[in-house]
């Protein structure tokens, strides 16, 4: 008899092993460790203990998704609340940057609206036609882009910190008119960590932030 053979006996034949009880007691396997004889009953509740402590770790580890999860919902609430109040663009800044240092620790942050016309706001203005060129290779990814940018991006976004932002998340501020996506502007976050922004990582909340922040500025724009 092969050992397919006996494989397939055993899976067609489960109760093979209640019929045959001292079997059990009688068979032995090498310990997965220190290699030992151990009976087929200790190594089934080895594997039960394991499977367990896999088990477990995998609900913490969920557990702790979900804690994070409600934390920024919660932060996000405060920011929708505190943006539906605002009554121009500098309190929208102003709110967002708030928000963003306390709430969710970034060191560097930047906005910069498209437009050719001049708007009552300290917030940066610059051309579509200016900005597209530097920015097109990361604005051609399909929602927030996470990573390192280029010199002429990073300088483009962070003007004199540019130096000290190591990873950065751009989240685009549109609107969709006539099936096509208008880019109105910008939002750039930086960190002095490498890693800290992550496509794998954040991008859910990442474009959350991205449609939420941009309903929020179409109110206020004129």
């Amino acid at each position: 008899m092969t050992e397919e053979e006996v494989v397939r006996y055993l899976k067609t034949t489960p109760d093979f092993f209640e019929r045959h009880p001292a079997l059990l007691e009688e068979l032995t396997i090498p310990h997965p460790v220190h290699g030992g004889a151990i009976s087929l009953l200790e190594r089934q509740v080895s594997l039960l203990r394991q499977s367990t402590a896999d088990y477990r770790g995998e609900f913490e580890r969920l557990v702790d998704i979900a804690r994070e999860n409600e934390a920024i919902m919660k932060k996000s609430r405060r920011l929708i609340l505190k943006c539906l109040s605002c009554e121009s663009l500098d309190d929208f800044a102003a709110v967002v940057e708030e928000v963003m240092r306390e709430d969710f620790a970034v060191d560097y942050l930047s906005m910069v609206l498209f437009t050719d016309d001049t708007l009552d706001t300290s917030i940066r203005t610059a051309s579509w036609e200016s900005s597209e060129p530097i920015l097109k290779e990361m604005l051609l990814h399909s929602g927030c882009y996470c990573g390192v940018l280029s010199v002429a991006e990073s300088e483009f976004l962070f003007a004199g910190q540019s130096r000290s932002v190591m990873s950065s998340a751009v989240l685009p501020l549109v609107s969709l008119e006539n099936g096509q996506v208008v880019y109105h502007g910008v939002l750039a976050l930086g960190s002095n960590r490498l890693n800290h922004f992550d496509k794998d990582k954040g991008a859910l909340f990442l474009d959350y932030f991205s449609d939420l922040l941009s309903a929020l500025l179409l109110r206020l724009l004129p």
